[in-house]
């Protein structure tokens, strides 16, 4: 009678087991970590108020498609050479209405106005 040896058995396979909710909280900590230091180091800009480069954006008075909403009604004056009061006249703004104002604000305050609007007016007085 031969004794056979029995086949080495295989090595136990250890699972890590991670609580689910554990799990999630680590997904989303990464993710938004991520976009939390892209944004911080400068990689994103979501704002649209810096260049691709990380410069300021400013307005030259060459496109009036680089205006936008948090822009002040002062920076578009100065940019495109407009009159305040025929602005001010043109979309009916209260004339109290402080130049420091965003363009966005404008909208609640003057009903006549938008920023595309503004534009449109703007490239038809060139």
């Amino acid at each position: 009678m031969t004794m056979t040896t029995p086949p080495p058995a295989a090595p136990a396979r250890h699972s890590l087991h991670v609580n689910g909710l554990a799990y999630a909280a680590l997904v989303l900590l990464l993710f938004f970590g991520t976009l939390l230091i892209a944004q911080q180091v400068g990689f994103w800009s979501v704002s649209g108020k810096l260049t691709t480069e990380g410069a300021p954006v400013q307005l030259n008075g060459a496109d009036p498609d680089e205006i936008k909403g948090w822009m002040t009604i002062q920076a578009v004056l100065d940019a495109y050479h407009v009159d305040q009061a025929a602005f001010y006249t043109h979309f009916s703004i209260p004339v109290t209405t402080p130049t420091s104002t965003a363009l966005k604000d404008l909208e609640a305050l003057a009903p006549a106005f938008s920023i595309t609007t503004l534009r449109d007016w703007i490239i038809a007085a060139q």
